[in-house]
């Protein structure tokens, strides 16, 4: 069953919006908002799985709501206003659905949380690899294909052997999420890295493989280094 909040200023586009997931199988309304303050408190006092936004609300819109929440649960925006398309997608929502739509349109999105939330179920403990939203595609990108992950302000760099992706978390939220993962530490307020690509120690600097950039290493983070290198000192 997905567990699910509607957020929409307008009474109409409400009702229509929960239609139409009435009629999609395993879907549970646990809330409907006209603002987004109040669906701050839905937020707080339901495990949710996926967020229905419009964007265009008062006092405060989608996109600055989306923002203020950490760890948000999977959220798609619904509106007429096209022109948050590309900042929607910079943010990571599953999707991005535009008025006038059907319940096919709908149920396409259901689909993909669904198929989203069984990957972060069933793999969660056993897991090898980043889940990573771009744009309206999941990302399934393999632990060994990721060689490091540089901070950036509220997102990440995560930087592939195929592509770098840009990503809405920040660094301590991706250090959490890979702490059973072996291969990857921390090793500068502004790195985490996979040390199976890690050349040699030449300082402060961490010589990566290949054509790969250097990257440095924060006091703070030295003995740590050393200590799983098997090293003394740092």
């Amino acid at each position: 069953m997905i567990r699910c909040i509607v957020i929409d200023d307008e009474e109409l586009a409400q009702e229509i919006l929960v239609s139409h997931l009435g009629k999609i199988p395993d879907v549970e309304i646990v809330g409907v908002f006209d603002n987004a303050f109040d669906a701050m408190k839905g937020l707080k006092s339901n495990e949710l799985d996926l967020v229905f936004c419009d964007i265009q609300m008062p006092d405060l819109d989608g996109v600055n709501f989306l923002k203020s929440i950490k760890n948000p649960p999977l959220f798609v925006f619904v509106t007429g206003d096209p022109s948050h398309a590309i900042e929607g997608y910079q943010l990571n929502v599953l999707d991005y659905i535009l008025k006038p739509f059907g319940v096919d349109r709908l149920l396409q999105t259901v689909e993909k949380a669904q198929a989203y939330l069984n990957l972060e179920k069933g793999m969660k403990q056993e897991r090898n690899f980043l889940i990573i939203k771009d744009r309206s595609n999941i990302i399934i990108t393999p632990y060994d294909e990721v060689y490091s992950i540089k901070a950036d302000k509220d997102y990440v760099w995560v930087e592939t052997l195929e592509k770098t992706y840009h990503v809405w978390k920040k660094l301590m939220e991706m250090e959490e999420s890979l702490m059973n993962a072996k291969q990857f530490i921390r090793v500068h307020k502004s790195y985490i890295i996979n040390l199976d690509y890690a050349k040699q120690v030449e300082g402060n600097i961490i010589k990566m493989k290949g054509s790969l950039d250097d990257v440095p290493i924060g006091g703070q983070y030295k003995s740590v280094l050393f200590k799983r290198l098997g090293l003394s000192g740092g």
